[in-house]
């Protein structure tokens, strides 16, 4: 029974269709890497989808079985992992498995519980995104955003110098060093300010609970835009909450007086002319070759914006912000702004 609500629990995305695999397709002694989710997070066009990605083109590359849960609650997700935890304790074959929680939704239970995984050598544990190693089994794997978004707050001036920062919950570290970078890179941003219409960083929480915010209504984005005080007419929103970025997004084409920078992913729209990418999607998949390999995985990695793995990417979409960036942003001042995030984050982090 344990072991069935774990096969029929999987799912594979073809777009926003959701397809059942039969776990009879691929051998049964082929390596299996299962993937736990926040409630709701597969479908967000960013983080989560881009971890889907990356375990499906490891799976492809290396011939792995996959299995990747997206609950529609805490209290499912809960179950889902309580199964595994059990489901493991009984097993007694060979069969290499990765567990990846992708979730800090539920980080206080995987600590408490990822010993049990230490009597059986053939399981491992990847635990996304954490900055805190796990004592026992398994290995954490944290992706600084601050460099990167120090880099991003300190370009945004060249759209606009109002912004509205949104930030999902003060209880994740990556969405804490998230905005705590745009912030400081927005303070701090070489773009020449015009003396008519001063700079402007309004900072806003959509939750105070772990998990919360990552999604939210259309009314509840609208009406955090509109009721704001400004001096011009447009404002860009840098929003660092997960799926509840999209909702800003349609919010931001609809009304036409927000730009949008993107977040974790390029984002090309009338509204979005940078974007601030995490490339989740590689750093799982080197994840998953390491565990592969004789040497396994290292109980810690942080892959930054000096690693490669986060950057910024300008798209200006027409040619007047074209002509406003080329005007504004020499290949000097990127270059300064680039080395100087680098230089901030390693500051940071340390």
């Amino acid at each position: 029974m344990i072991a069935s609500l774990i096969l029929f629990a999987a799912c594979n995305r073809d777009g926003d269709v959701i397809q059942f695999p039969d776990p009879n397709d691929a051998p049964s002694t082929a390596p299996l890497v299962t993937v736990f989710y926040d409630p709701n997070a597969l479908g967000d066009c960013g983080y989560n989808d881009l971890i889907y990605k990356g375990v499906e083109e490891a799976a492809q590359q290396y011939g792995l079985r996959t299995m990747q849960l997206s609950p529609s609650s805490r209290e499912e997700g809960l179950i889902y992992l309580q199964t595994m935890f059990q489901h493991s304790d009984a097993l007694n074959d060979t069969v290499h498995r990765l567990f990846i929680v992708a979730a800090a939704s539920y980080d206080d239970y995987l600590r408490q519980n990822n010993s049990r995984f230490e009597a059986n050598p053939y399981i491992d544990l990847l635990y996304l995104e954490t900055d805190t190693p796990l004592e026992g089994k398994g290995s954490t794997l944290y992706l600084p955003y601050y460099g990167a978004m120090y880099e991003a707050g300190a370009i945004a001036p060249v759209v606009t110098p109002e912004v509205l920062l949104v930030g999902a919950n003060p209880k994740v570290k990556s969405v804490v060093d998230a905005m705590q970078g745009f912030s400081e890179g927005f303070d701090n941003s070489p773009v020449p300010e015009d003396k008519y219409r001063p700079k402007k960083l309004v900072t806003v929480w959509l939750s105070y609970d772990v998990g919360g915010g990552f999604s939210v209504p259309d009314t509840t984005a609208m009406r955090l835009m509109l009721h704001q005080e400004w001096e011009g007419f447009e404002q860009a929103i840098m929003p660092i909450c997960g799926g509840a970025g999209n909702t800003f997004r349609r919010s931001c084409e609809s009304t036409g007086g927000y730009y949008y920078v993107g977040i974790d992913t390029t984002v090309i729209s009338t509204q979005c002319h940078f974007s601030v990418v995490k490339h989740i999607d590689r750093a799982v998949a080197r994840c998953i070759g390491q565990w592969l390999s004789a040497d396994g995985m290292p109980k810690h990695q942080r892959l930054g914006q000096a690693d490669g793995y986060t950057e910024v990417i300008l798209h200006p979409y027409d040619d007047y912000s074209r002509m406003c960036f080329a005007e504004t942003l020499t290949a000097e001042m990127l270059r300064n702004i680039h080395e100087e995030a680098i230089r901030k984050e390693s500051e940071y982090e340390n």
